[in-house]
């Protein structure tokens, strides 16, 4: 009886959580220990010399002809005269970025005036606002292979902004008739006065 009321005896139980500890610590330190160390440094190889193939060997002929140049020549003419230095003119060429062409350049006259409305309702909206506006106005436009409108460059001697941007949103509604071979420039104009 006494046998079963005795408290088990320990089968080395705190030196097994000791090992397994001190083995987690060695396992951990080694770990940490790679992660830091630091890279190694790679080693030159050493790359053999090419043998140079000695002087050029001589030999009775010549390489080639002797080359003379000719004297310098002053340039021509006398120094110029500052006071009557030519004048300068730069020529602007502009390179279009449209090579399509109009498969109807008349029906894109006539498509524009079919919409002179809206644009004349923008011009007197603006002439409420001022009295005196009046004149023509130039828009370029570049149509695309739909008919539609890639943009609008708008020229005019009117100076009011807001008349410009309405007639550019106007246009950029209208379907003109389309280009072929890639986009094409059109030039349409318009006179705007008041109605008597």
């Amino acid at each position: 009886m006494s046998d079963s009321l005795s408290p088990p005896t320990s089968g080395g139980g705190n030196a097994k959580y000791a090992a397994i500890g001190l083995l987690l610590l060695v396992g951990g330190g080694g770990g940490i220990w790679a992660l830091t160390r630091p890279a190694p440094i790679p080693q030159a190889v050493p790359i053999p010399l090419a043998r140079d193939a000695g002087p050029p060997i001589a030999t009775n002929s010549s390489v080639g002809a002797v080359i003379e140049l000719p004297p310098e020549v002053p340039d021509s003419g006398p120094p110029p005269d500052v006071s009557t230095a030519p004048r300068i003119r730069y020529v602007t060429r502009y390179v279009s970025e449209c090579t399509g062409t109009l498969s109807d350049p008349g029906g894109v006259q006539r498509t524009a005036q079919s919409n002179y409305g809206a644009l004349r309702s923008c011009y007197e909206r603006e002439l409420r606002a001022n009295p005196t506006l009046r004149g023509g106005l130039t828009a370029q436009l570049k149509i695309n292979t739909t008919g539609h409108l890639d943009s609008v460059q708008v020229s005019t001697g009117m100076s009011s902004r807001p008349l410009v941007n309405c007639i550019k949103s106007s246009l950029m509604r209208v379907v003109f008739p389309p280009s072929r071979g890639g986009c094409a420039l059109a030039e349409v104009r318009f006179n705007f006065t008041p109605r008597e």
